[in-house]
């Protein structure tokens, strides 16, 4: 993906002034950018909680139980923020920020170009919101927040570090999902790891819409604390009718983040084999030393030489 970042001012309203003015002038990317910017700083404050403890892996019964116990107090706590944050404001205009990244991720795979402009002149009623800037109730909680970009979208990034990711790479990985999950009707819960999944994950929906998968749901999480507080039925529904989970994030250096969500999906009845890390590679394929935080999991990768640069 080429540079897209809306500026150097990360904050909330500037990115909302962003989205809307990209898409009045019809920059899909740049839209979907600055809006999946203002989905991350709205999706962290919302969902925001305590770094949960580790389960020491040889300790004793006693203590296992123990830090459970302590962690199923933090998921509690956290959902209970979640909904006191809910309850006064943030909520809603997290939905409505996350479904519109959703939808401009869309419009970005959307070709010829003047077919892309008149995709975006449909979401005028969707922009209303963000004409007005952030709702002052959501404006409270995420005021003297910044996004930052991801390092594969910085003007720093070197080729190979991350930097020059495309979405045609982003329908590359949807394809090579779809060719090895033929079934269009499972169906896929895709969870981007933020930060950079909240960049990644819209566009590798968009993708696997676009090859006609049915039932395609997109939702980002962090690499700590409860799996989606705001939606705690979300996975444990995916799993039980059999579905199947799509974590994305950027190119990955050691794997733990996605590794770590990864767990935490196993953990709520998921087969290893129904959780798969989607990803693009920093390194080439002939290069790349196996990621052992993912070896379980039946990843999808995209290796650096396969990068539309």
């Amino acid at each position: 993906m080429p540079d897209r970042w809306p500026g150097a001012d990360g904050t909330a309203s500037a990115l909302a002034r962003s989205v809307v003015q990209a898409a009045e002038r019809a920059d899909a990317e740049a839209a979907f950018v600055a809006a999946s910017a203002l989905a991350q700083l709205t999706a962290d404050r919302l969902q925001g909680a305590p770094r949960l403890l580790p389960v020491p892996a040889r300790a004793a019964l006693p203590v296992r139980a123990g830090v459970r116990a302590v962690r199923f107090g933090h998921e509690r706590l956290a959902r209970g923020a979640v909904l006191l944050r809910g309850r006064l404001g943030l909520e809603q205009w997290h939905v409505t920020i996350r479904d519109l990244a959703n939808v401009l991720a869309e419009a970005v795979l959307v070709e010829p170009e003047q077919e892309r402009e008149a995709a975006l002149a449909g979401l005028k009623g969707a922009l209303e919101p963000l004409r007005a800037g952030v709702p002052s109730a959501a404006l409270r909680w995420l005021r003297g927040l910044r996004a930052e970009p991801p390092r594969w979208l910085a003007p720093s990034a070197e080729a190979g570090s991350g930097g020059g990711l495309r979405p045609a790479d982003c329908a590359a990985l949807a394809g090579r999902f779809a060719q090895q999950h033929p079934d269009r009707d499972r169906v896929l819960l895709v969870l981007g790891v933020r930060p950079e999944g909240s960049y990644l994950a819209p566009l590798i929906a968009a993708a696997l819409t676009d090859l006609d998968f049915r039932h395609v749901v997109c939702r980002t999480v962090r690499p700590e604390g409860p799996l989606l507080p705001e939606e705690p039925q979300l996975a444990e529904s995916v799993r039980r009718i059999g579905g199947v989970a799509l974590l994305c994030d950027g190119p990955p250096q050691t794997g733990a983040a996605l590794g770590r969500v990864a767990a935490r999906l196993v953990a709520c009845g998921f087969a290893t084999e129904r959780v798969l890390p989607v990803y693009p590679a920093a390194s080439r394929s002939d290069a790349a030393p196996p990621i052992t935080a993912l070896r379980p999991y039946p990843s999808v990768v995209l290796s650096a030489e396969e990068w539309q640069r």
